[in-house]
């Protein structure tokens, strides 16, 4: 790799060879210590090389002793490069003049996209981005999406979830409007968790959504046709759940020293006696406590407790994580509070995760967005979802 460098640095010449009895030429060149490399027999009387430039001269005596021809086939490397920049003055100022433009844009807010929005007109969004210093033109370091998610949320109450992303200099902003969502009779199938619909198997009922729309909790799926019926079916939706974890990159462990002590209390109602007298001299130190006390005799009970206080000494060691071992134990994190939330048998479509910049450079932050499929639809006079049974 390192010759290929140097090479490339110092330039080099690929050459064509030919002639008669070219192995023995080319064990000539050899002797001469003029140094080839890629050799490649085309023909009995063609061969193609490359060789240093400096090294290019050196062949000519030798060429007119065996009759053969050299000839050039291209140049390669750095200096033939440059030469042909120089030529291609005004090409590779366009081209330089195109890369800082792109460089620079590339640090801009230049787009704004927004998604998911029915009923709320865009200039609303749009009008608050802009009451927060928002708008195309504004450098993307003074841009925080976790706010704007935030701000957006709190400005405009019909919105129920908000996620605001880069897309290169592209501001994207997706969006899920709440729905109102009526009482509904004992019978009926309600979505249990929000999402928006896959596929609905009517096996009793009326169905009063479709595949494509948007559902929030509570939302009635299946209804019934009459009061002595109970809709049934199954109604799968896509489900996003979202999630942050934080890790410190310097942290304390607290790690035992092995060394405890044991104290016993006797207690009679309010007075004490206790063996030892008195506690460990230790700065930390956890209390592991067992309380025992004489059962009731006859409804009497008997104010005397045996209490038994284990005492055992800890220190505390300064530890530091790699940013990466940081990063995977922060969506580890993330990632048992949204498993907490999924029923078992959901199926998990996509994973994806966005670092968080925090003013604090010791705390690694990143947030989890996991998109699940499952079956939400839920009787409105049962618990759990599920309806087919």
């Amino acid at each position: 790799m390192l010759r290929k460098i140097m090479n490339f640095i110092q330039g080099y010449l690929l050459i064509e060879i030919t002639g008669n009895a070219l192995e023995r030429f080319i064990n000539q060149i050899i002797e001469k210590e003029i140094i080839l490399w890629d050799v490649k027999r085309e023909n009995k009387s063609r061969y193609l090389a490359k060789i240093d430039i400096k090294n290019f001269n050196k062949l000519r005596p030798l060429v007119r002793k065996r009759m053969c021809r050299v000839r050039i086939m291209d140049k390669c490397g750095l200096p033939f490069l440059i030469t042909r920049a120089k030529q291609n003055y005004f090409l590779l100022v366009g081209f330089l003049i195109l890369f800082l433009i792109l460089y620079v844009g590339s640090n801009f807010l230049l787009f704004i996209g927004i998604e998911g929005l029915e009923k709320i007109p865009e200039e609303r969004i749009i009008n608050i981005l802009k009451e927060e210093g928002v708008r195309p033109g504004i450098l993307k370091n003074r841009v925080n999406p976790e706010r704007l998610e935030s701000i957006i949320l709190k400005e405009e109450p019909r919105l129920a979830w908000v996620d605001v992303k880069w897309q290169g200099s592209r501001l994207f902003i997706e969006t899920v409007e709440k729905k109102i969502v009526e009482k509904t009779e004992p019978g009926h199938l309600i979505a249990a968790k929000s999402g928006v619909i896959k596929e609905i198997i009517v096996l009793k009922g009326k169905a009063v959504v479709e595949e494509g729309d948007t559902v929030l909790s509570g939302q009635p799926l299946i209804i019934k046709r009459d009061k002595n019926e109970r809709a049934r079916g199954i109604v799968r939706a896509y489900v996003w759940y979202e999630a942050e974890g934080k890790v410190p990159v310097n942290y304390k462990e607290v790690k035992y020293t092995g060394k405890s002590k044991t104290i016993y209390r006797l207690k009679f109602g309010e007075y004490g006696l206790s063996i030892p007298w008195n506690k460990p001299d230790w700065k930390s130190y956890r209390i592991r406590k067992e309380i025992k006390s004489l059962p009731e005799w006859r409804n009497l009970s008997i104010p005397i407790e045996l209490i038994r206080e284990e005492y055992r000494q800890i220190k505390y060691v300064k530890g530091k994580r790699s940013y990466k071992t940081a990063l995977f134990l922060a969506k580890e994190k993330a990632l048992k509070k949204i498993l907490r939330e999924i029923d078992s048998g959901t199926i998990i479509l996509n994973v994806n995760s966005r670092v968080i910049e925090t003013k604090n450079e010791n705390v690694v932050k990143i947030k989890l967005l996991i998109q699940t499929e499952e079956n939400i639809a839920k009787i409105t006079d049962e618990e759990g979802p599920g309806g087919s049974d």
